[in-house]
Formats: C-alpha cells, structure tokens, sequence
C-alpha cells in the first residue's frame, strides 16, 4: 500500500511540475505578444496611420492603411528589440508568395513528403530602386509542420489583397 501512496505522490509531483511550466511558457508567450502588440499600436499613432487589415504572426504584425497605400511590419527580433518597417505600396512592383526549400538528396522525396523540406514561406515585394523586402510567415525552428497550410493561405491572402493595390497603380503609370 505504501508503495502505490509514493507513486501516487511522485505523479502528482510531476504533473504539478509540469503543469507549472506550461503555466510560465504561456505566461511569457503573452507578455511577449502584449509587448509587440504596444510596439504596433505605438508605431500607428506615430505614423497617424488607419489600419484596415491587419495580421498578427509569431514575431511580428502587418497593417494596412489602404488609403494612405502603405503596410506597416512590426518584428520582434530579440527580446526587448523591435523592428518597424514601412512599405510604400506605390513603390512596389511586384507582390508575391515564396517557398524555400532545403537540400532535398536524391531519392529522398519517395519517403518524405516535400513539406518536411521547407524553410521558409514569406511575402516578397520588389520594391522600385531597393533590395527586395521579404515579411517571414512560417520558418522551420519557429513554427511546427501542421501550421504549413493555414500560414500559408495567410501569405497568398495577403499577396493578393496588395497585388490588387499594386496592380492599378502600375498600369496607370
């Protein structure tokens, strides 16, 4: 009897544990995505921009203000740095979706799916006299297999909603 008391104790003790760090993960998890969220707000208000979409990915948010033609990214890129980037959509050309895939050896598709050689999913824009401007939607370390189909689907929806804010500015030009 006393055995099954000690088990008993020692599972629980474990749960306990483990349900603790759980606790603490999400906690920093939300104080993390609270503080890119400020970071947002505060570069909105300063800009004076009117966000009319708006997403929010694992380490940073997109806003569009479609009036003023512009898509504001906001990236954590340490823990207590942010990056803020303002896109001129009059000054892209071209707005698209990339995969890139890792080293793919021969004969190793017939045992593993393409999907498990992906790296990156991002938003490319050829931006008119600069380097292209990429916005990362899913990357290998950060983001698990299962998220590939809805960030993915994230990426086009936003290509096509800035190809169509692109795309009349250009044939008028």
């Amino acid at each position: 009897m006393s055995t099954l008391l000690v088990a008993s104790i020692l599972v629980a003790l474990v749960a306990a544990v483990c349900f603790m760090l759980v606790h603490l993960d999400n906690k920093q998890k939300r104080k993390a995505m609270n503080h890119l969220l400020d970071q947002f707000s505060q570069a909105g208000s300063l800009l004076q921009f009117t966000f009319s979409s708006q997403e929010i990915l694992k380490d940073a948010i997109l806003g569009l203000d479609g009036a003023r033609r512009k898509l504001v990214v906001v990236k954590r890129s340490s823990e207590n740095v942010y990056n803020t980037l303002v896109i001129d959509l009059f000054a892209v050309n071209r707005c698209s979706v990339k995969k890139q895939y890792g080293t793919i050896n021969s004969g190793e598709l017939k045992t593993r799916k393409p999907e498990q050689y992906l790296e990156e999913i991002v938003l490319h824009f050829e931006v008119a006299y600069k380097e292209p401007v990429e916005i990362v939607f899913y990357k290998h370390f950060d983001n698990h297999l299962t998220e590939i189909a809805e960030l993915e689907a994230k990426a086009k929806q936003w290509e096509t909603i800035l190809s169509k804010m692109i795309a009349p500015l250009k044939k008028t030009a």
